[in-house]
């Protein structure tokens, strides 16, 4: 067994984004800390596909809650504009319904209720005025207290909260569902459908989840920004910062345990034999690992069992593509007819729908319309989980996603093979998730209590990711990351360092390899 020679502070294994920020807002407070990655490419969920010698997001499109990752730049001293460039989109998406309607939306409040008020009359915009206060008031009232905050439960949340500001927490709409309070603003069917789909941010049905989840439509309002070379070169500039501030990047090193003294986390046990001592250990994975075991039986009680129901998976396809028809927008969400039976069909039948809602991300249009053939990612949902129906292989969810284009006016050419995953996919990636790509589903009242906390029952063992509280979606498992960091950095400041023995113990598990996405 190797051993490196000197202990690191903290080993952050996984370098998805939540893994990537808790690492550079560590190292850029002088701590040494090494980063492990399984694949060969940082990144996590934020993943490309390479076709025609092109790359294209198949994961996160688009960067949103810009501060937050000026805040993770800044942690380590430099700036996000300095490493990135960041696009803003005026438009944020284009949508369309079998009936030839179509609507867009813009970063721009008052052109958006403009535009709704040609689409529906001006009784709906009247209604969309009203509902963008309602979400602002509750991104205002939850983001300080409650997404910054590692998630100690309702009560925690009420005393951080104090006596100023319990009566706003009192008015966040846990209790009744996304899509009833949508009723409230909206009369026109579309609208609705359209304002519900932000439970998907989160892999969540609109019909389950708290109408809390409104506030995702606010986070979004509040700008909208594509990055300079895909969303894979936020991650890659996360990774290069990090090693320049002098952190220590292993990839294609994947964890096969980790060891525990005195009920303490002491060291990383990679595939290969090497052995990183540290004092803490990030662990940005789903903590389903932990529980079954596949990272050793002295961590297997760090957290519960979770029994809340999985988040969406999705079936994707990567694509050059000649779009003909509906035009295209950076973003274009084409709507199924009947939206309570898709989303019945995604967690009640465990199917996926017959007449799926598809999103689709053109990058190429960021400059404008292309001549000939451009980059295409295509999305529809899908339910997680071990038994998938033999039905939904995937030709036929292909040919149920060209219907729904083909309904709203669009047909797809494509000019080479794809690129395709689904939850089997994801879930050979992402080892623990059965292909759930936003952990847990956020239904009920109480579900964002639920969510795993980032402190875990084992000491010096914490988790970022989009399974941990705050949640899914970008920013807030960077959010994740730099709260993570915050503890680990305050923890480590009040003990001195002891050097750990060069062998600690626990039990040596197998570790789940991935494989690559299949192409069609």
């Amino acid at each position: 067994m190797g051993v490196m020679r000197e202990p690191f502070d903290v080993v952050v294994a996984g370098a998805g984004l939540g893994g990537l920020a808790s690492a550079l807002a560590l190292v850029g407070s002088g701590h040494r800390v090494a980063l492990v990655e399984a694949h060969t490419e940082v990144g996590g969920k934020v993943a490309v596909a390479r076709v025609e010698g092109r790359e294209i997001d198949c994961g996160p499109t688009v960067l949103t809650m810009r501060p937050v990752f000026e805040e993770l730049f800044a942690a380590a001293g430099l700036r996000l504009d300095d490493h990135v460039e960041l696009l803003p989109l005026d438009l944020l998406a284009r949508h369309a319904w079998p009936d030839g309607s179509v609507l867009d939306l813009f970063a721009d409040e008052a052109a958006t209720t403009e535009a709704i008020a040609a689409f529906a009359g001006a009784r709906e915009a009247q209604g969309y005025r009203r509902y963008a206060s309602y979400s602002a008031k509750l991104l205002d009232r939850l983001e300080e207290p409650f997404l910054r905050h590692d998630n100690g439960g309702l009560a925690r949340l009420l005393w951080r909260a104090g006596p100023r500001r319990m009566a706003g927490l009192a008015r966040v709409d846990f209790a009744r569902t996304m899509w009833r309070a949508l009723g409230e603003f909206f009369a026109d069917p579309r609208l609705r459908q359209l304002f519900a789909r932000y439970a998907t941010y989160y892999g969540s049905s609109p019909f389950s989840a708290p109408a809390t989840l409104n506030l995702i439509s606010r986070v979004e309002q509040r700008g909208v920004w594509a990055v300079r070379g895909g969303m894979i070169a936020l991650a890659r500039a996360i990774a290069a910062a990090f090693v320049a501030k002098g952190g220590t990047l292993l990839t294609a090193a994947w964890v096969e345990r980790l060891a525990t003294e005195r009920g303490r986390v002491c060291a990383v046990h990679l595939g290969d034999g090497t052995q990183l001592r540290c004092r803490q250990v990030v662990f940005n994975g789903d903590p389903q690992q932990l529980t079954s075991g596949r990272l050793g039986d002295t961590v297997r009680h760090a957290v519960r069992t979770s029994r809340a129901p999985a988040s969406l998976s999705a079936m994707t396809w990567s694509m050059m593509a000649r779009p003909r028809g509906l035009e295209l927008a950076y973003h274009t969400v084409c709507f199924s007819a009947d939206y309570a039976d898709e989303f019945a069909a995604l967690f009640d039948r465990k199917r996926v729908p017959a007449n799926p809602t598809v999103y689709l991300c053109a990058p190429d249009r960021i400059a404008g319309i292309p001549q000939g053939s451009e980059r295409l990612f295509c999305l529809i949902n899908a339910p997680a989980g071990a038994h998938a129906h033999a039905q939904d292989d995937e030709s036929t969810c292909r040919a149920q996603m060209e219907q729904c284009l083909s309904s709203c006016g669009l047909t797809l050419n494509a000019s080479s093979p794809e690129v395709w995953a689904t939850p089997q996919t994801f879930g050979a990636r992402f080892p623990g998730t059965q292909g759930a790509i936003y952990g847990t589903a956020t239904h009920g009242a109480l579900a964002p209590f639920r969510r795993y906390r980032s402190a875990t029952r084992v000491a010096n063992l914490w988790l970022v990711g989009g399974a941990i509280h705050p949640g899914a979606g970008l920013p807030m498992v960077t959010l994740g990351g730099l709260s993570v960091a915050r503890s680990i950095h305050a923890d480590l400041g009040l003990t001195r360092p002891s050097a750990p023995a060069a062998i600690c113990g626990g039990i040596s598990t197998v570790s789940t390899t991935v494989g690559a996405s299949p192409s069609r």
